[in-house]
């Protein structure tokens, strides 16, 4: 009765989401001979800023994955916990995540069973990995070591046709609703909605997201830039480093020959100018920690 009632009003141009129900398995298929583990994490927290606010909660829900498909097959660990921060939380979170400092008096997240579920983990997978990765590496070293991928930034929903890329939109545009902004809540739903095949993607979420976690990128400092090029900088998409006085911008590692050729032109007109080459990869991304740095001399246009 029930899915008929579905049906009809799906008929008529309805859309019905389900209540969620966290899976333990994705495919009832047997699984290729190489499967990986992979980490779907989120955290909550007494405010925004990592170097003053603190984890009140870790999930974490591990699973395993073909790093060709990005299939999931089993859901092998979920893991939550709460953590007395040492310090009152702000009615403000409070309001977001309905976590009271009753709830967490006296609660402390476990490092070694963090630790031990981590240890042969081969990416750990966030929906804002800038904020989560920051809060997680200042508590628990082990994150620091690991591969990251963002859901959020990593994955084009935008071309994709969502309107937006909110976790609870995303989960409603894929046929399903839930009670969010409780870790391990989050990321069942997180994991739920990677595996969904979305038209344009060519199969799942995780598969587009696995390929733009592999790319490597490249943090361009352009050293001693004339002030009077600042306008075209910005144009160009490059940020003002205030700390060090320096334009930078970040791009795929394939394009930077390119812009070489765009500074050399444009902003240093031809004469000898030095660059700092940061590489960013997925051990680096998401994070302050700065990549693998070099400082490569470019000589004046015709120059031998």
């Amino acid at each position: 009765m029930l899915n008929e009632a579905i049906a009809l009003l799906e008929s008529n141009g309805y859309r019905v989401t389900r209540p969620f129900e966290a899976r333990s398995t994705y495919s009832d298929l047997p699984p290729p001979a190489k499967l990986l583990k992979a980490v779907v994490l989120d955290t909550e927290t007494t405010g925004m800023n990592p170097s003053a606010d603190k984890i009140i909660e870790l999930g974490m829900v591990v699973f395993q994955y073909c790093p060709y498909t990005g299939q999931a097959y089993r859901v092998l660990e979920t893991y939550n916990e709460l953590e007395d921060p040492g310090m009152p939380i702000p009615p403000e979170s409070t309001k977001i995540h309905n976590i009271t400092d009753d709830m967490v008096a006296g609660k402390r997240i476990d490092d070694a069973v963090v630790d031990a579920l981590l240890a042969d983990v081969s990416i750990v997978i966030a929906h804002n990995a800038d904020f989560d990765r920051g809060f997680v590496e200042a508590r628990l070293p082990v994150f620091a070591s690991k591969a990251w991928a963002c859901s959020l930034k990593q994955v084009p929903w935008k071309s994709a046709g969502f309107g937006g890329a909110s976790l609870e939109f995303l989960a409603y545009r894929n046929g399903f609703h839930y009670k969010g902004h409780r870790a391990s809540a989050d990321c069942h739903a997180l994991l739920e909605v990677l595996q969904s095949n979305i038209a344009g993607f060519g199969g799942n979420a995780f598969k587009t997201l696995l390929a733009n976690a592999r790319v490597k990128d490249v943090r361009i400092w352009a050293l001693n830039a004339p002030f009077d090029n600042k306008d075209k900088l910005k144009e160009r998409g490059y940020r003002w480093a205030a700390e060090r006085k320096i334009w930078n911008s970040i791009l795929p590692q394939k394009e930077l020959a390119k812009e070489v050729d765009w500074l050399q032109e444009h902003v240093y007109q031809a004469r000898p100018f030095k660059l700092e080459l940061e590489q960013i990869d997925a051990l680096h991304r998401f994070t302050s920690r700065r990549g693998t740095v070099e400082t490569v001399s470019y000589q004046a246009v015709g120059a031998t």
